[in-house]
């Protein structure tokens, strides 16, 4: 892919990776009202088997594949890359439904900073019932994104809360929670490749943002997204995002069960 010559919405690139347990994929790109306008992108499968499951195994290996992702990609783009945001696989995942609610000073139309203070209120709600619930001590546990079922508005169900009249607002929220091992290795393996997480979330979200826009959400629709190493699973009804679930079940079990079968390594098997 030559250079890319649009110098105008270089300051505004965002850089995205999808660390797989086969592959790195890093796209490059800015958004451009309601789309986002990809200018170059470049993946690389990793040369041994460095993830299992969508966890790092090897972080020094999985480091070395994304900082080659890295600079193929500042070559196409002719522009330095230091940050960027990754969405996260892994096994273990555990999911939190909350309800949370804002009283507001006094009746008055609400703001995006109103709207902010609601989503951090739910999070933190959605911490809390997690760690009450969580029976195992051994294993903490990371919130790696959330989405919203339901925004209320005055104790009735609204669409968009920003400049409306209330005096409270509340919202029905997913909350999403993975191992701290899964995300340590992901934020260790990007930072050893000279780069800084933006943003984080979790494949699943990422991936029904991108596939079921809003407008089809009010059908029963199950996403289900097969990788290598793990297959993310979302399901939308009555306009809402209702349910996140992941797998450690996917591509390489195929191939593994084909190498046991044929007695032969795992990269002839995939073959």
């Amino acid at each position: 892919m030559p250079r890319v010559s649009n110098k105008a919405n270089k300051k505004n690139y965002v850089y995205g990776l999808d660390i797989g347990t086969r592959s790195v994929v890093g796209t490059v790109g800015y958004k451009d009202h309601n789309r986002f306008v990809v200018v170059a992108q470049e993946i690389k499968e990793h040369e041994s088997r460095a993830m299992l499951d969508g966890q790092i195994h090897d972080i020094e290996a999985v480091s070395e594949t994304i900082r080659d992702v890295t600079l193929a990609l500042i070559e196409k783009v002719d522009t330095p890359l230091t940050q960027v945001c990754i969405a996260a696989a892994g096994r273990m995942l555990k999911t939190v439904t909350v309800h949370a609610d804002l009283e507001l000073e006094s009746e008055r139309s609400v703001t995006q900073e109103d709207i902010h203070l609601l989503d951090s209120y739910g999070v933190e709600k959605a911490y809390e019932t997690f760690f009450n619930e969580e029976t195992s001590q051994d294993v903490k546990y990371y919130c790696v994104g959330y989405s919203i079922m339901k925004y209320f508005l005055n104790g009735y169900p609204i669409t968009h809360l920003e400049s409306h009249k209330a005096t409270v607002i509340g919202c029905d929220m997913i909350a999403t929670f993975l191992p701290d091992d899964v995300v340590d290795g992901l934020y260790k393996s990007v930072e050893i490749a000279g780069l800084e997480v933006a943003n984080l979330t979790l494949e699943p979200i990422a991936a029904i943002e991108l596939a079921i826009p809003e407008q089809y959400r009010m059908l029963n629709i199950a996403l289900i997204d097969v990788g290598a190493g793990t297959s993310d699973i979302s399901i939308t009804s009555d306009g809402s995002i209702i349910a996140y679930g992941m797998l450690p079940v996917a591509g390489d079990c195929l191939t593994e069960d084909i190498a046991r079968h044929c007695l032969v390594d795992f990269n002839t098997a995939e073959t």
